[in-house]
């Protein structure tokens, strides 16, 4: 959601394999693989700073360690952009809630939250908090 909202610059640095410092062990490692760098996102998961949420933690950490091309796909902005389709044109998921695909809807209130607080950031990145 962070990398959707803010779009970051896209880099070609950090193109595997290479090494690269862990921002969790603060020791260099070799990312050989897309596993390596999903590996270090499970720890990054493991030991999330509560003060941020777990897509701020990963929009600021990711970048320092690995290239974020190589872990966000189509299928994420998609997801995005379906839950803006539903929520502003009040299109239903399912039937029923019984009937509603519930990853989707785990899916869709992370997008929520994430949206809420990378507005609530960058509002109060720019000087503009609202109270």
């Amino acid at each position: 959601m962070w990398y959707w909202f803010l779009q970051p610059d896209a880099h070609d640095q950090l193109i595997l394999p290479y090494r690269n410092l862990c921002p969790i062990s603060n020791k260099q490692r070799d990312f050989n693989t897309i596993d390596d760098i999903w590996k270090t996102v499970g720890k990054i998961v493991e030991n999330h700073d509560p003060k941020r949420t777990l897509g701020q933690e990963l929009y600021y950490l990711i970048s320092l360690f690995a290239n974020p091309k190589y872990i966000l796909n189509e299928h994420h902005f998609s997801l995005i952009n379906e839950y803006h389709y539903v929520k502003d044109y009040n299109i239903p998921l399912g039937k029923s809630l019984n009937e509603t695909n519930a990853i989707k809807l785990d899916y869709f209130t992370i997008i929520k939250n994430e949206l809420a607080s990378v507005i609530k950031h960058k509002q109060e990145k720019n000087g503009r908090a609202k109270s």
